[in-house]
């Protein structure tokens, strides 16, 4: 483990977490990462911003290297980690902060900023699984997308974890989520290491994204001081996309939206577009 990683105790939890930079007066980035994930997806990011802002990755409880604690089929909601994700900022004491959630680290961004608008200067959000907005949609394709994920990718995954075959059920997941066919295989051995370090986690947070209640009506009661930029792939899968948009449409007027090219679901935040971008959002509300 790199010497710069720290520990910090949130709801009875050690949490491991990296803080570079903070010379500056500029508000605090925290970087909370998605599923298969850990403080270390963000490093780029962290680099880079940390130039002019105090930036802070950390690994949501369960996620490589915590040590496991309580039940993680029954631990590891969206709430309760939406409740470590303020309880961090409270305690690192750096309210209010930007928030940069990358899919389902964007819905516990959501969802805490929903719970907690106070800690909160502006959010990016990577395509938050919210599922129960397709759920509920009046529109056909919306609710047969979503059923399509769950026959293909959930039910399927889910029953590969639940046989102890969790590269199987990553490499499902995997497949889909990046867009691509056979693109779990094709990738190096230690980048597979690294997702399978967090991949006993993931059955509990399909299961979480797709049961935690959040409507239309609660995006509408969000505090309209919280400026939020909205992140696409172009070559995501549309159940994402369609999503976002929902979203969006749904927001106040500060919402803006913007597409990265030539990436899907999860590899934006390898490239310097979302870096720029972000940088001239944080620009305007710092």
């Amino acid at each position: 483990m790199p010497d710069n990683v720290k520990n910090i105790e949130i709801n009875g939890r050690q949490l491991h977490y990296i803080d570079q930079g903070g010379e500056g007066k500029h508000p605090a980035i925290i970087f909370i990462h998605g599923g298969l994930d850990d403080y270390r997806c963000w490093q780029f990011q962290v680099d880079s911003f940390s130039k002019k802002y105090r930036a802070i990755s950390y690994s949501r409880r369960f996620a490589y290297p915590n040590r496991w604690i309580g039940n993680v089929s029954q631990d590891n909601t969206i709430e309760d980690n939406a409740k470590d994700l303020a309880e961090l900022i409270r305690k690192l004491d750096v309210a209010p902060a930007h928030l940069v959630g990358a899919s389902y680290g964007a819905f516990i961004t959501f969802y805490c900023a929903s719970k907690n608008p106070e800690l909160v200067r502006t959010m990016v959000l990577n395509e938050p699984p919210i599922f129960e907005f397709l759920a509920n949609s009046s529109i056909k394709e919306d609710v047969e997308l979503l059923q399509a994920f769950i026959t293909r990718v959930q039910k399927p995954s889910q029953d590969a974890f639940k046989r102890g075959d969790f590269e199987k059920g990553v490499q499902i997941f995997m497949d889909t989520i990046m867009n691509r066919e056979n693109f779990f295989e094709k990738l190096p051995e230690e980048v597979k290491e690294y997702l399978l370090d967090n991949a006993k986690s993931l059955d509990s947070e399909l299961e979480s994204a797709k049961s935690t209640s959040f409507t239309i009506e609660d995006v509408k009661q969000i505090t309209s001081a919280i400026p939020t930029l909205q992140v696409k792939g172009e070559l995501s899968p549309k159940l994402f996309l369609r999503t976002v948009d929902i979203l969006s449409e749904n927001m106040p007027n500060n919402t803006e939206q913007i597409v990265i090219p030539n990436v899907s679901h999860d590899d934006f935040k390898l490239g310097s577009i979302f870096t720029s971008k972000v940088m001239e959002f944080f620009a305007r509300h710092d």
